[in-house]
């Protein structure tokens, strides 16, 4: 959202890091980890509790979220007999679009729809291209209380024959297998449609890590290209109740540019109107008009903010995302 002005970052900037800021010890880091797992574990048991899929709008998304639960199921009912099913050519749960993968709680994959000589194999290592550690995130379901547990984990991932990277989308579930095994089944897409549910759940989270271990210390996390809270081309910023960059992964090493002059394409000034809108309520909606990356013509965004106290100091929490819909649909 942040707009980019500057046409080349230093080395810091292109590394997320920061210099006024001092290396976390290890205490503050096991801390982190520790309000991450609980964030996440958080949202499992809400999801868990109601619908999976009443938080989407998307069919490609409702229908990745149904394979993976029904993949659970079947794991809970047949264990690893299972895995014979999912193998299975033009079957629901292995398609040109999709297919399942099973892993072990110490990250060693049991089951590998599109490449079978993974299995038997220890990945828990195993890096994005920003070296988010993508299996471990996967994997850390295992650990929740939750049954049924579930959670999404984006990574940028080799697409086919592509020479750069792509998005992926996974969505993870927890499963029991007859025998008491604890496995973890899940599937992903490339170029998943965002949903809003996305963007809402990573502020919430984002909003946990501040209140919980201060604005440096969580500084450290948000602005890690590797961090969970930076997928799909998103990322969460702070602003000061002025309107002024305090976390900006945008320009790490710019702290307190001024946003309030920010405009977006038809003149609206959406960083006014946000820390406006946020003196009397917690948080806020903003649909605004941006042009895309390369793209002369604008586009929707949709932004979602939250108001927090820290230390007595007031901060705006938020993020945005590019929508699917067209311009010229109605909504």
């Amino acid at each position: 959202m942040l707009p980019n002005t500057k046409k080349n970052k230093t080395p810091q900037e292109r590394s997320g890091g920061h210099p006024d800021r001092r290396p976390l010890t290890r205490r503050t880091l096991q801390h982190i980890a520790t309000v991450l797992c609980t964030a996440l574990f958080w949202h499992v048991a809400v999801a868990v509790d109601g619908s999976q899929l009443a938080p989407y709008a998307f069919e490609d998304t409702k229908q990745l979220v149904t394979l993976v639960e029904d993949a659970g199921q079947l794991i809970e009912a047949k264990g690893s007999a299972a895995f014979a099913e999912f193998a299975k050519p033009g079957s629901r749960w292995k398609t040109a679009a999709s297919y399942l993968y099973v892993y072990s709680p110490d990250g060693t994959c049991l089951f590998h729809g599109s490449t079978p000589r993974l299995v038997g194999k220890n990945l828990a290592d195993l890096r994005d291209a920003n070296g988010k550690p993508a299996i471990q995130r996967i994997i850390r379901l295992a650990q929740s209380p939750q049954r049924h547990a579930s959670a999404w984990v984006f990574y940028l991932w080799q697409d086919g024959g592509n020479l750069t990277p792509a998005w992926k989308s996974a969505y993870n579930r927890k499963a029991i297998a007859p025998d008491g095994t604890t496995l973890i089944v899940g599937a992903g897409l490339y170029r998943i449609k965002f949903e809003r549910s996305f963007l809402q759940t990573n502020v919430d989270r984002a909003v946990t890590l501040l209140q919980s271990v201060g604005i440096e210390a969580a500084a450290k996390e948000l602005l890690d290209p590797a961090s969970e809270f930076n997928f799909l081309d998103t990322y969460i910023y702070v602003l000061d109740e002025n309107g002024r960059t305090v976390i900006d992964p945008a320009f790490p090493t710019q702290r307190g540019r001024d946003m309030i002059p920010f405009t977006d394409a038809v003149g609206r000034p959406i960083i006014a109107e946000l820390t406006e809108a946020l003196k009397t309520k917690p948080a806020h909606w903003e649909q605004y008009l941006r042009a895309r990356p390369g793209d002369a013509l604008p586009s929707r965004k949709l932004l979602y903010a939250r108001r927090i106290t820290l230390d007595g100091h007031t901060y705006i929490v938020g993020s945005d995302y590019f929508m699917a819909t067209p311009i010229w649909m109605k909504l």
